[in-house]
């Protein structure tokens, strides 16, 4: 009688399970995201690792594992293993009808795209005799993350620029157009007897003047130089300086509603070159700061003095008062002509040049073109910020 009992408990158990086997991942779901779709190099964001059982059937223990590139970092996590990739596996315990979420801090520490790959479910078989695995799992969210290039401090940059840009805008005043009108103000003592509308004068009782428009408009761009020799020490570390100060700056002035135009010397299909126009569109600026978090050492690229050669093919034909920036890890007298080619003696320039240190090295002058020596902060100070420029003089 015993025997008969324990053969059919035995039958039992070998039927359920063969049923566990084909039913355990049904309406089984696995979430693997981040919390935000993008932060910047140094910033911290929550990855959330959501197992949810959507049946009455529990599933006593699974693993869930999945993968990440390097450029981002677990914070405080554990079963962790590091390679090539960080791998990541968890177990749960579900229960039927139950969601489990586990929340981790990541922090972003090489700008670039991260998505979490080869999400797989093991689960091992009630006698533990064996392991069920689901590599092709029922994936709810398995969304990625962009890493934006780190913002930095640009202080120094923005005094030179800004006394650049306000010198271009007092010249342009100079030299306004008659046949293009403004507006109507009132007079002021070094207002011209000529500009007096005498209309509007005998209308409001008051002295007005006509203003009118400049003959020239007013252009803003960056250039940057994403290219590097490997037989430069430090050359990787320079340019990626260099990128973040231009994308830095290009948040800035979009944050300040200005029109910019962003090119890069990466080899595009259409021009030869890259090209962003930013400033007044929320849309432009994600589009640059997505292509900026690429890897450029799988894309072709060309010489900087071809890209400025070649940018300024655009502004031919055209009347523009242009205030170039330049952004690059490398500082030679044939990428400086190249500048001064571009700005022709008519325009204004800074070429802002990546150094290990800006000790001693102040700003220089060549015709039109401002050189400013730029090195990243020593290693006590902020994460993010951008320094060594302290000895450089205001504008």
């Amino acid at each position: 009688m015993i025997a008969v009992f324990l053969i059919g408990a035995g039958l039992l158990l070998l039927l359920y399970g063969y049923r566990y086997a084909r039913t355990w991942p049904r309406a089984l779901t696995v979430r693997v995201s981040f919390s935000r779709p993008h932060i910047f190099q140094g910033e911290q964001c929550e990855l959330t690792e959501e197992i949810e059982n959507r049946k009455r059937q529990a599933v006593p223990l699974t693993e869930i594992g999945f993968r990440l590139p390097r450029g981002v970092a677990f914070v405080d996590a554990e079963n962790i293993q590091k390679s090539d990739y960080v791998y990541k596996r968890d177990l749960f315990a579900v229960e039927g009808m139950e969601r489990i979420v586990r929340r981790y801090r990541v922090e972003g520490i090489k700008r670039g795209y991260y998505c979490p790959d080869q999400l797989s479910i093991h689960a091992p078989s009630l006698l533990f005799r064996g392991d069920y695995i689901l590599d092709e799992p029922d994936v709810g969210s398995l969304s990625g993350m962009y890493v934006y290039a780190r913002q930095v401090d640009l202080r120094p940059v923005l005094r030179v620029l800004d006394s650049l840009l306000g010198e271009r805008e007092s010249a342009r005043r100079l030299y306004e157009d008659p046949f293009v009108f403004s507006s109507i103000r009132q007079y002021a003592p070094q207002d011209p007897t000529k500009a007096v509308n005498w209309k509007a004068t005998a209308r409001t009782g008051e002295l007005m003047v006509n203003t009118f428009a400049s003959v020239t408009s007013l252009d803003l761009s960056i250039f940057l130089d994403v290219s590097m020799d490997e037989n430069i020490p430090f050359s990787e570390d320079l340019r990626e300086l260099a990128l973040c100060a231009a994308a830095s700056l290009a948040r800035n002035l979009a944050s300040r509603q200005e029109a910019v135009k962003f090119y890069v010397n990466i080899a595009a299909k259409d021009r030869g070159y890259t090209s962003f126009t930013i400033g007044r569109s929320a849309d432009a600026l994600t589009q640059l700061e997505e292509f900026l978090a690429s890897d450029f050492e799988k894309i072709n690229k060309i010489t900087f003095s071809d890209l400025i050669e070649k940018s300024s093919e655009e502004s031919r034909g055209r009347q523009t008062d242009r205030v170039c920036v330049f952004f690059s890890a490398f500082d030679t007298p044939a990428l400086r002509n190249s500048m001064l080619a571009l700005l022709s003696g008519q325009q204004s320039g800074l070429f802002v040049t990546a150094v290990r240190s800006a000790q001693g090295r102040r700003r220089e002058q060549q015709e039109n073109l401002y050189i400013l020596p730029y090195a990243d902060t020593p290693r006590s100070a902020s994460p993010g910020s951008f320094a060594g420029a302290d000895s450089v003089p205001p504008a």
